[in-house]
């Protein structure tokens, strides 16, 4: 009898865990459509300066672009980023839950793709914003209005096929 158990346990575990990996294999990250305003803040940008939401008030549309320094995929969307600065786009860079001086030199080694850089080291806007890990990029309408939320890397065919078409609608 024991014999059986010793056998059936480890092999009821290892099924578990591979249908588990299995599941979380289909899992497609959800972007989300959503209209909602910008929260109120007042918080600080990378360079100490005081910042709030007045920030959005510009009349254009822009992203806010959440990362990190020990986020690995934000070091991959950061090349396309910078390429949107390249064309103007404007990106408000929020910072999350990470060291000012990490982010500052991370910032001189790679670039700075960001017109504006809110440091939220306790994620406290990230939570109002419904962050649940970096990198997320939010389009921001010319009301200044929260269109999208796109969860995962941003990258030129992600651009094309999600922002572009609420860009030019």
């Amino acid at each position: 009898m024991k014999k059986i158990y010793l056998i059936i346990l480890p092999l009821a575990f290892v099924g578990i865990i591979s249908l588990f990996f299995v599941l979380n294999l289909n899992y497609e990250n959800e972007d989300i459509l959503i209209v909602s305003d910008i929260p109120d803040f007042k918080m600080t940008d990378l360079s100490g300066n005081k910042i709030d939401r007045s920030v959005f008030t510009d009349n254009e549309y822009k992203l806010i672009n959440v990362w990190a320094t020990w986020c690995i995929n934000c070091k991959l969307e950061h090349g396309f980023l910078m390429y949107l600065k390249r064309e103007n786009f404007k990106i408000i860079g929020l910072n999350y839950k990470d060291n000012i001086e990490k982010a500052n030199k991370w910032l001189v080694q790679f670039g700075n793709p960001y017109k504006k850089n809110i440091f939220d080291q306790k994620g406290e806007l990230g939570f109002e914003l419904g962050v649940a890990g970096a990198p997320e990029t939010y389009l921001v309408n010319k009301q200044n209005k929260i269109l999208y939320k796109h969860i995962g890397i941003m990258n030129e065919d992600i651009w094309n096929q999600k922002f572009l078409p609420l860009i030019n609608e």
